[in-house]
């Protein structure tokens, strides 16, 4: 593609001579005047991943980012945690947009629970449930945490009435990171075992 776009930028002067005004060219003209200037290729760094793009170098064009994720980045950098059975969530994760926040990368398992590594953020999470008209409840001890089956330092469900008792959010806060765990509600008490076994066995 990036091949074309500058063979395209290179050849439009004979190409120009070549083609008769016509109707059906109105778009290719249209667009060819806007392409003030030769698409460059920059290197754009997201969380430590570099994905080559074409950008143009005109103001009425939007560069876009699409960081490519391998297993080679991912043992090379130690960016992501892959943890057992699951596999990398590329799509667009409802309860990430509701509570509008960001996240570095989403996991996912067979049974449909998602894992979703939000890093270190600041985030206010008690005025993001009010807002949505919810609440939190939070393990903070190691006692209530352990007489829970559950395991990390800090553990805060996340209580929004559109989810209740269809699905379960529960930040995670494990070593120096924050997880947040989305799954069915039907899962929660039989999971937590294998939850455990992911992050510590």
């Amino acid at each position: 593609m990036i091949v074309y776009i500058v063979w395209y930028q290179v050849k439009w002067n004979e190409l120009k001579k070549t083609i008769q005004p016509q109707n059906s060219w109105s778009i290719v003209q249209i667009v060819s005047k806007s392409w003030n200037s030769i698409p460059t290729v920059s290197s754009i760094i997201n969380s430590g991943k570099t994905s080559l793009i074409p950008t143009i170098v005109n103001k009425t064009w939007t560069t876009i980012s699409a960081p490519k994720i391998t297993t080679e980045t991912m043992n090379k950098n130690n960016t992501i945690r892959l943890l057992s059975g699951t596999s990398i969530y590329y799509w667009s994760i409802a309860i990430i947009e509701k509570l509008w926040i960001k996240y570095q990368y989403a996991l996912a398992d067979e049974q449909g629970i998602w894992f979703i590594y939000l890093g270190t953020p600041s985030y206010d999470f008690t005025s993001i449930a009010r807002a949505l008209k919810g609440s939190l409840y939070t393990l903070t001890t190691e006692q209530d945490i352990l007489q829970n089956k559950l395991f990390g330092n800090k553990i805060v469900f996340i209580n929004l009435p559109e989810y209740k008792d269809k699905q379960v959010l529960m930040l995670i806060y494990f070593n120096d990171g924050i997880w947040l765990v989305q799954m069915e509600y039907s899962l929660y008490h039989k999971s937590k075992a294998y939850l455990k076994s992911l992050f510590i066995d």
